[in-house]
């Protein structure tokens, strides 16, 4: 009877092992706040619903396109593409996609009411989606799109049954239908969303029976979690925390560069800018101290020491590896000599003062160094970490002279960065939406429509690349270094480190 017993528990923990890997919990650090795939544009958003619905086109780990639901597509004319959809894909529902379906999805994203950050920006200068049969569509702009691929990485399709529903339907379940590799389970604000497998995936056999994206906001707690065994895998590992990890057989770090840069913006409009004490004139409208402010930085030492080797030093505002990007840039040394020298050439040979404002995302560490390596060229800086319910408004107001931000180019492309950042504000509709230190010229504001509007890739990356030349070579943007993406999980694990910091059930697996 021992005997019996002894053979039935090892049965029971033999057969227990496959059933328990197939259940995976993610302790991420931002939860969703939606399952609505078109309310409220934001990183936590798309990373937890990219494992429920589809976009026509995808990326991989590294921000290179691939096709998704839709299986191939051409340029037809200047202002028309075509696609053609996958035979076979089927929403969680059972229905069918269609081409159809896609036009209500396009239809649903600039019409969700009261919505705070809508995703029609991915969809600007798309005048129209005309289905031509099941699963051909062509899609209308208003001139030349290159991008348009680009951009529908970011727009999640969902069948026309419930293109006319609204955020609340979507938020109780009942309008959460994807073509994704998994269909929700159960989700409310701020608790788990639990997600069960789709077993008709057109994109290939999912790993795991659920998963679950579990939020764990604080760094320790999530670390601890792990640890602790309560999940299997977290995202955005603290870096005091990696050596301690990594030290652990148990346990495995997942890392690789990043779409997320450390920037410094500076304000190069204003007479006077907010934070800056330089008997009333604003030093950084001259080129020679912004290339000073550049010169001061030790980059690579930022990289290496501050940042615990979790950074790549840079001083264009993007990574080399995305569209556009130079990709052989060598990252100029420290040089402080030079740096006095041309703030001496500006007329400030005794420096000034300033406040660096800075996010308290992933940043203060930076700023700390930032501001030493400025105040030994004589520009005594200050560090102001503002909170994160304060920095964006107050950005937004232009209340920061300098401030040093992490910025993501999430489409791949410098595009992206270029046209909300560079453009002049308020001279082409949606373009310099996110410049808010006065940047803008004539000359730059033509370069970067003409490049928006080229479609053969070869020039437009020539253009693009020119106009980060041109960021890099004025000071326009500083850029200090590139952040890595990293996360953590058990060692029987295995896993890629997006470079869009999204975190995919279906790409991490069991060894």
């Amino acid at each position: 009877m021992r005997l019996a017993k002894r053979l039935a528990l090892g049965l029971s923990l033999i057969l227990a092992g496959p059933a328990m890997a197939q259940n995976l919990r993610i302790g991420i650090q931002a939860p969703p706040s939606t399952l609505d795939p078109h309310w409220l544009l934001n990183l936590a958003n798309t990373g937890a619903l990219r494992n429920i619905y589809d976009t026509l086109v995808a990326r991989d780990d590294q921000m290179q396109l691939r096709p998704g639901l839709a299986e191939s597509w051409r340029v037809v004319d200047d202002t028309t593409w075509e696609f053609k959809l996958r035979p076979g894909v089927r929403f969680h529902d059972g229905s069918p996609l269609t081409s159809a379906d896609v036009a209500a999805s396009f239809q649903r994203v600039p019409n969700v009411p009261g919505n705070p950050n809508p995703y029609t920006i991915y969809l600007s200068g798309v005048t129209g989606v005309e289905p031509v049969d099941d699963l051909t569509f062509r899609i209308r702009t208003s001139g030349p799109l290159p991008i348009l691929p680009t951009n529908l990485t970011q727009i999640f399709i969902v069948p026309r049954s419930v293109a006319g529903k609204g955020n609340p339907e979507f938020n109780t379940g009942e309008a959460a239908i994807g073509t994704g590799p998994f269909r929700v389970t159960s989700w409310s604000t701020n608790a788990p969303l639990v997600m069960r497998r789709n077993e008709n995936w057109w994109g290939g056999r999912v790993p795991w029976e659920t998963a679950s994206l579990v939020p764990i906001p604080v760094d320790s707690a999530r670390v601890a979690a792990l640890l602790a065994g309560d999940v299997e895998f977290i995202n955005n590992v603290p870096l005091q925390d990696t050596s301690r990890i990594q030290g652990d057989r148990r346990f495995a770090l997942f890392a690789g560069p990043s779409i997320y840069a450390a920037n410094i913006y500076l304000d190069v409009e204003r007479q006077s800018a907010p934070g800056v004490d330089a008997g009333g004139q604003n030093p950084m409208r001259d080129v020679r101290v912004r290339r000073a402010m550049s010169l001061a930085l030790n980059r690579d030492g930022i990289a290496r020491q501050i940042m615990e080797g979790y950074a790549d030093p840079t001083d264009q505002p993007v990574p080399p590896f995305i569209f556009g990007a130079i990709p052989d840039r060598p990252v100029p040394a420290q040089d402080l000599n030079a740096a006095r020298a041309l703030l001496n050439d500006a007329g400030f040979p005794q420096g000034f003062g300033l406040n660096l404002f800075c996010s308290p995302a992933r940043t203060p560490r930076i700023c700390q160094a930032v501001a030493a390596a400025w105040t030994r060229i004589g520009i005594r800086t200050t560090v102001e970490v503002v909170p994160q319910a304060t920095f964006l408004p107050r950005r937004n107001r232009r209340d920061y002279g300098v401030f040093l931000s992490v910025f993501g180019s999430l489409t791949g492309e410098t595009s992206y960065i270029l046209s909300s950042q560079l453009h002049s504000v308020g001279t082409v509709p949606g373009l310099g939406t996110l410049n808010f230190t006065g940047l803008g010229a004539p000359e730059t504001d033509a370069l970067i429509v003409r490049a928006r509007a080229t479609l053969d890739d070869a020039e437009r990356a020539r253009l693009l690349r020119g106009l980060v030349q041109h960021t890099v070579d004025e000071s326009l943007i500083i850029g200090v270094g590139l952040l890595r993406s990293v996360n953590a999980g058990t060692a029987g694990l295995t896993a890629r480190a997006r470079a869009d910091e999204e975190v995919l059930a279906v790409e991490i697996a069991p060894r």
